[in-house]
């Protein structure tokens, strides 16, 4: 009655479809006219990732790797995207909210979000353009929490696996007053297949949705929490192949410790002349500590950050053009502390310029102002355009707890020339960024077409400014930029088929990378170029099959030498396929049964930027069946690798030796659970 009651008062105010209190601006929408992808809630319980990797194999255009543990690498129309900045490269929101504030992601940023347990899964490939904050550049990734409201779930569900897996999740709803309450919990203790390696994580997420006129109140709270013994990569050409060296963890030392919170209230309604509007306020919260393993000296790393903002977003229907606009304001405060606990091990150079003690401890207190507005005109009923810009302004306040310079944490220089580690004087820097975006839309009877010219861009993060090495005093670094043009065609047959196909060309300006002398620097290019293909076809009642594939190209454009390694303009960039695909079957005889068949594919990557050292890439198949009862109980097996298959999920070539982070061998997963 609460959902027939909400969508009455929405429908009879605006006359409109009740999902028009869903604002436009900034929403992912698998149907709009841009390169998006979508998995809902049934597409994710089939999968019942233990990583984010296993979910994103099967969006067209992406790739996630798996580190150790829960560690792991993201692409979204790029190359794998490594360092300082990776993850400053896509914008990574929970119900269109960034995680995190700018300047402060998380390359592991997925650890933070209940996926698990997610309404659905939605992927903008290429830049976010209007309505998303800095870092969209690449990508923007929404994961959306269950509404209580549409989705009443309520569920205990045990997992029990290969390698000491187990799982226990939990959602329940209640009616509370003319609204509804929803709590979603897993909570998952994992060994592993390599010796000394597991982790602890945990997730809660609370909804409360409550009706109101002409719309409706949503407040969110997200929690999560992750205890992680990490191994590092094992060493030697191939060495993943190895039964012995697979199993291997050279740094047993190593661990991972985060947390993070987040609160989101947010109040969607419908104005009279069907005008839609959304404010959302927001706080957020996260730490970390974890040692640096790969490091010579293994130093601690502890940082965190506290963050809040506002967003308020309104469509409005005129009898010519729709317009779309919307402003952000946010405020946030991070830190990050350094410190090595024992001298290096190595040459004397490396225990001279890596001292005990202090390396880093510094706080950033900072700003942004954003906002958007763009506006869509219609013709002839068959074309549109829609045409706007998104603007960004972001303040930086560096303030250093220590000695400025390539000092000891006494103030005294190290030997061989200054210590590695610099820390820059306090100061402050500013970025202004405009993203344009232009799409022009050709509806057909059952199919659109779309040209898409849009700009996504990304601020330096703050390690990226004042994490400096080497004696560089300042890192005058300008935004990243990448200038997108796509044109895509989905549409579908009457007989079950939709299909989509999606080219592409982008450039990338103001490149951050290290140079030869260890300095950051923001004067890189590249190029990338692709086709990005989906479909699914309903072979019968009982019987799909569904798959999605990339073919792209990622190239520098630029040259430099970078002292152990040289760029060459049209090389391809390490750590980028040129092919990415997967398919599944899925058998639906009745509503009891449910079978799926899936198989991924990676392609064959360059280690080093000079081409001259790659992995073969891999294909895996894996197979999921589920029985449900009459009386509410469901009963799942699913098996990873089902070929025992040996291979890398991520392969690399540093410090003179191949590197790599074995995948594991055939895995099982059953699982049981009582709904109601």
């Amino acid at each position: 009655m609460l959902i027939e009651s909400l969508l009455a008062a929405v429908i009879a105010s605006a006359d409109a479809e009740p999902d028009r209190i869903e604002v436009r601006g900034r929403d992912i929408d698998a149907t709009a006219s841009e390169s998006t992808a979508r998995l809902d809630e049934e597409a994710i319980a089939l999968i019942r990732p233990t990583h984010p990797s296993e979910i994103f194999a099967r969006l067209p255009g992406t790739w996630v790797t798996r580190g150790s543990g829960q560690e792991h690498l993201s692409a979204v129309r790029s190359p794998l995207l490594a360092g300082a900045g990776a993850c400053g490269a896509l914008l990574l929101l929970e119900d269109g909210i960034p995680v995190r504030p700018p300047g402060f992601c998380n390359v592991n940023g997925f650890f933070e979000i209940n996926l698990l347990q997610a309404d659905s899964v939605n992927v903008l490939r290429g830049p976010g353009g209007i309505g998303h904050a800095s870092g969209g550049l690449h990508g923007v990734v929404d994961v959306r929490t269950r509404s209580p409201l549409v989705n009443p779930l309520n569920e205990v569900r045990m997992e029990a696996g290969s390698d000491d897996f187990y799982r226990l999740g939990v959602s329940l709803t209640e009616n509370v007053g003319e609204g509804a309450l929803g709590l979603d919990a897993q909570f998952t203790d994992s060994g592993s297949f390599r010796q000394d390696e597991g982790y602890d994580h945990q997730f809660v997420t609370l909804n409360h949705v409550v009706p109101i006129e002409n719309g409706q109140w949503r407040t969110t709270l997200s929690a999560a929490r992750l205890d992680q013994d990490t191994a590092g990569f094992i060493i030697g050409r191939d060495s993943f192949r190895a039964p012995d060296l697979r199993r291997e963890n050279l740094n047993p030392e190593a661990f991972r410790q985060g947390t993070a919170v987040r609160l989101l209230s947010r109040g969607e309604w419908v104005d009279a002349q069907g005008n839609e509007t959304r404010l959302s306020a927001y706080a957020r919260r996260s730490r970390m500590t974890f040692l640096q393993h790969f490091l010579p000296g293994q130093p601690l790393e502890r940082n965190g950050q506290v963050s809040s903002g506002l967003q308020l977003d309104q469509t409005r229907f005129g009898e010519v053009v729709d317009w779309d606009w919307g402003v952000d304001v946010e405020w946030f405060k991070g830190f990050l502390f350094q410190s090595q606990a024992a001298p290096a091990v190595g040459t004397p150079f490396l225990v001279a310029t890596r001292p005990v003690g202090r390396h880093y401890d510094y706080e950033v207190t900072g700003q942004r102002l954003g906002g958007y507005v763009a506006g869509t005109f219609e013709w002839a009923n068959d074309w549109s355009l829609r045409a706007g810009l998104n603007a960004d302004y972001i303040r930086y306040q560096y303030d250093n707890a220590m000695e400025p310079g390539n000092l000891t944490d006494a103030g005294e220089p190290c030997g061989f020339g200054g210590c590695l580690y610099t820390r820059p004087d306090d100061r402050r820097d500013d970025f202004l960024d405009f993203a344009p975006e232009v799409t022009l839309t050709r509806r057909f009877d059952q199919a659109q077409a779309w040209l898409r010219v849009a700009r996504g861009y990304r601020a330096p993060q703050a390690t990226e400014l004042y994490r400096l090495q080497s004696g560089q005093s300042v890192a005058d670094l300008d935004s990243e930029r990448l200038d997108s043009v796509e044109l895509g065609v989905r549409g579908g047959t009457a007989d079950g088929l939709r299909w989509e196909a999606v080219a592409f060309v982008q450039r990338k300006e103001n490149f951050i990378f290290r140079d030869a002398v260890g300095f950051n620097v923001s004067d890189g290019r590249t190029r990338g170029q692709g086709i990005e293909l989906a479909a699914d076809y309903a072979i019968s009642p009982s019987l799909s099959l569904a798959g999605r594939g990339t073919w792209a190209i990622h190239e520098y454009r630029f040259d430099r030498d970078l002292g152990g390694e040289q760029i060459i303009a049209g090389l391809d960039i390490p750590s980028a396929p040129r092919r990415v695909y997967s398919t599944d079957l899925t058998w639906r005889p009745d509503h009891r049964w449910l079978a799926q068949l899936a198989f991924e594919s990676t392609g064959p990557y360059w280690l080093d930027a000079a081409n001259e050292r790659r992995y073969e890439g891999h294909r895996l198949w894996h197979a999921y069946a589920e029985r449900r009862f009459d009386d509410g109980w469901v009963a799942g097996v699913r098996v990873r690798n089902l070929l025992d298959r040996r291979y890398a999920e991520r392969a690399d070539f540093a410090f003179g030796d191949f590197r790599y982070f074995p995948g594991p061998g055939r895995s099982l997963f059953v699982n049981l659970a009582r709904q109601w």
